[in-house]
């Protein structure tokens, strides 16, 4: 993975914690390992660990994965597609969200569908501080700051109380918003928070949660829920995440217009999104297309091209 990543030995991502966490830690929506390698002369010509997930959909319940770092040595020709159609026969329903250019050719020819789109979005809480950890700075830094500013004066919806907490007990229900929703259990969660690349904080307020992932200067919304199908009430608990975070800037992700109109009245900006590509052999979705995903469904909530250990 280093070598198909152009990572280097200290990269936080590839330690052994973090790839035992991803693959062997007890999951569970999943028996057994998660990380599965296919070899050739000896060698590993190919691996991906699958990140698994249930879909709530009305009284049902679909069960799937997403396959994250999948990689694939060149030497060997079709060594990914081989694997990932081999964890696809254990799995069910598959999702992939974004990926590169070479999936994303890949996988349309392989049955899967683009289904939604997950948005990106940031909210800048402190624009002079955010500017100085940025990567790099250019001509366009001070109209990014000036931006900044102008979108900090925004009026934005008063936050909702929230508090530190553990465990959660409110979870996703379908009901509440008509969605598609992702499953969350108390033990779900626990390996969530259990995430050793990084820092996992959980809040509840009334009607719901949400898990806040730091990630050394960043700060990202993993899950949030509300118990209403109102984009007013969204707004309000991303407003109290944002309170919450107590940090240069946040970001979040969202695949449904009630989260995409709910980040926007809390003042959170847009910066780019990523197709959801969707395999369903066994029609077990039914077509539905109002998949309700966060950052948690892959390894958005925790992943940095940067960070070392």
């Amino acid at each position: 993975m280093r070598t198909v990543f152009g990572a280097g030995d200290d990269h936080r991502m590839f330690q052994p914690d973090v790839l035992h966490w991803k693959c062997l830690a007890p999951h569970p929506f999943w028996e057994g390992s998660r990380g599965y390698a296919l070899r050739y002369k000896g060698e590993i010509a190919a691996f991906g660990c699958a990140v698994p997930y249930r879909f709530l959909s009305g009284p049902g319940t679909v069960a799937g994965c997403n396959v994250i770092d999948w990689a694939a040595s060149k030497a060997v020709p079709g060594a990914g597609l081989m694997l990932y159609r081999h964890i696809q026969t254990l799995a069910g329903t598959m999702i992939n969200i974004g990926g590169t250019a070479d999936a994303r050719r890949v996988l349309p020819a392989n049955g899967f569908e683009v289904r939604a789109e997950l948005h990106h979005f940031t909210r800048v809480l402190r624009p002079l501080r955010h500017m100085r950890h940025a990567p790099a700075r250019d001509w366009k830094s001070p109209l990014r700051l000036a931006r900044d500013y102008r979108e900090l004066a925004r009026a934005t919806p008063t936050a909702r109380p929230a508090r530190a907490s553990q465990p959660i007990t409110a979870f996703p229900d379908p009901a509440a918003t008509h969605q598609v929703v992702c499953a969350r259990t108390p033990e779900s969660l626990a390996y969530v928070i259990a995430c050793p690349a990084a820092k996992i904080e959980s809040y509840v307020f009334n009607g719901g949660y949400f898990l806040l992932s730091r990630i050394g200067h960043q700060c990202r919304i993993a899950d949030l829920w509300v118990a209403s199908p109102r984009a007013q009430d969204w707004a309000a608990a991303y407003a109290a995440a944002a309170a919450a975070a107590d940090t240069a800037a946040i970001t979040a992700g969202a695949s449904q217009p009630l989260q995409i109109a709910a980040l926007r009245q809390a003042g959170y900006r847009e910066t780019h999104s990523e197709p959801v590509f969707v395999l369903d052999p066994d029609h077990q979705l039914g077509g539905r297309r109002d998949l309700a995903l966060s950052l948690l469904e892959n390894d958005a909530f925790y992943w940095s091209a940067t960070q070392t250990r």
